[in-house]
């Protein structure tokens, strides 16, 4: 896929301001302002209209600002004023889910799709399952090909209507998270209400982007990848599936040892006997180190074991005793841990945030479904425009300015990939669009939202440091729940 301004710095390869509410991330009914302020829970979709039929291009469908129901993703950077609005998830058949919200544009200027990144194109769009630890990108390839609405125009003060089509998640899946450049993450709820009509429900249901979530955790002499086998596996099997083997192959990539060993471990739910789980997490830790091995060499000693139902990570129930889904779909995991014989150096953090006169201040960490949500704002005090050069790619030796790592008691945690050819490689900021038609730039007086996703520390982890690249300082956090 070729290259634009917009997405010069990231790699395709190797792969949320974000305040939560108690159940999710930043979602608020929508307003007639660009305030990007919460309440303590999202509102739900509730449509006061019946939805419009989507026009073609030709007829511009942008339309003149209204207030709407429903969940509203805040701009990113408070120069670059867009909002997604009443965002809603929409099973599509049984195999694809629609993405539906209308895109306003609250600059003086006119904008796109492709302005932000959110065309057929660059794909600069992503949902994430949080408990079965598994990304979607766009049905489609990248042009032509791609599941999302043809681009349009928006003037100031309008708006255009969206859809962005996505290979189903699993049917106990309720909720996701709703990645999109320039606009802040929200968790959006999965309804079963018939999509507004547009033209990208009626593309082909081919080339599907699902992959696993690839987590990093480092401390001392250990490195720490934990894999979800829910994307990995089918239920109740130990075959891997094509999206796995390349999103172990690419832990080549993330691992900074050249040898030592290097031990594999499967985790089960409690679905099933006993004896039945111990076996198939066995034969999954098994099936994962098969692939690793020929990727790292044979500088490492492999050891693989099961760990059956014993050890899991979130309950299987509910409180009153009912099968919790999402907390089984969390205990489905194998983990890789690498020892060497040296300490794993942290990322050289350099001060290019300082030198430009920005200020860094750490809006929030949250805990949901197993990760750490964490979100920092980056003021630029000053009259004139401050350089912020944000990358969206891994460099295992160093943080470039801009990118989030979090250090707890028991190591530190780096942002969490998502393992498929797209134009980003992990689940944070996901492009240096601070302003309109510019990169890498905080105009005088606005303030950025820097955000990433990572694998949360242990439950008994109640702060945390948070080090931003190209700022010198760690910053202590609160973790909250």
């Amino acid at each position: 896929m070729p290259m634009t301004d917009m997405t010069r710095s990231a790699a395709c390869g190797a792969a949320l301001v974000l305040a939560l509410s108690a159940c999710g991330a930043l979602g608020r009914p929508a307003q007639p302002s660009a305030s990007v302020k919460a309440p303590d829970a999202p509102a739900q979709d509730q449509p006061e209209d019946p939805p419009e039929e989507t026009p073609s291009p030709e007829d511009s469908p942008a339309r003149p600002e209204s207030p709407s129901e429903g969940v509203v993703a805040g701009p990113t950077s408070s120069a670059l004023p867009v909002e997604g609005r009443n965002l809603r998830l929409v099973r599509s058949g049984e195999n694809e889910l629609a993405l539906q919200f209308e895109l306003f544009n609250g600059t003086d200027d006119e904008i796109s799709l492709g302005t932000l990144g959110l065309d057929s194109r660059e794909q600069l769009i992503t949902l994430v399952d949080l408990p079965r630890g598994t990304a979607y990108g766009l049905i489609g390839s990248s042009g032509p090909d791609g599941r999302i609405s043809a681009d349009v125009d928006i003037e100031p003060g309008r708006s255009a209507p969206v859809t962005a089509v996505f290979a189903a998640p699993p049917k106990e899946a309720t909720e996701m998270l709703v990645v999109l450049n320039g606009l802040l993450p929200v968790t959006v709820p999965i309804t079963d209400a018939e999509p507004a009509d547009d033209p990208a429900l009626r593309g082909p249901h081919n080339e599907l982007q699902v992959g696993p979530l690839v987590c990093k955790t480092t401390g001392g002499t250990r490195e720490a990848f934990r894999l979800p086998s829910d994307v990995l596996f089918e239920f109740g099997s130990s075959k891997l599936s094509p999206s796995a083997k390349s999103a172990i192959e690419a832990l080549r990539g993330r691992v900074s040892a050249s040898s030592g060993s290097v031990t594999v471990d499967g985790h089960t739910d409690a679905i099933g006997g006993t004896s039945d789980n111990q076996t198939l997490s066995q034969e999954r830790a098994a099936a994962v180190s098969q692939v690793l091995r020929p990727s790292l060499g044979d500088s490492f000693a492999y050891r693989t074991k099961g760990h059956g139902e014993g050890e899991p990570v979130a309950p299987n129930t509910k409180p009153d005793g009912s099968d919790d889904p999402d907390g089984r779909a969390q205990n489905r995991r194998v983990e890789v841990q690498i020892d060497s014989d040296t300490t794993v150096r942290a990322p050289e953090t350099g001060s290019d945030l300082t030198d430009a006169g920005l200020q860094v201040r750490v809006e929030s960490v949250r805990r949901l479904s197993g990760y750490l949500l964490a979100s920092v704002k980056v003021t630029n005090p000053g009259s004139e425009a401050a350089s912020l050069e944000y990358e969206n790619h891994f460099t295992p030796k160093e943080l470039t300015s801009g990118q989030l790592s979090i250090a707890a008691q028991n190591g530190r945690q780096e942002l969490c990939g998502f393992a498929e050819p797209t134009y980003f490689d992990f689940v944070g900021t996901m492009s240096a669009s601070f302003a309109p038609g510019k990169l890498d730039t905080v105009p005088a007086g606005a303030e950025v939202t820097l955000w990433g996703l990572f694998p949360a520390p242990s439950t008994n982890v109640t702060s945390v440091k948070v080090q931003v690249g190209g700022y010198d300082q760690a910053l202590p956090a609160d973790v909250a729940s």
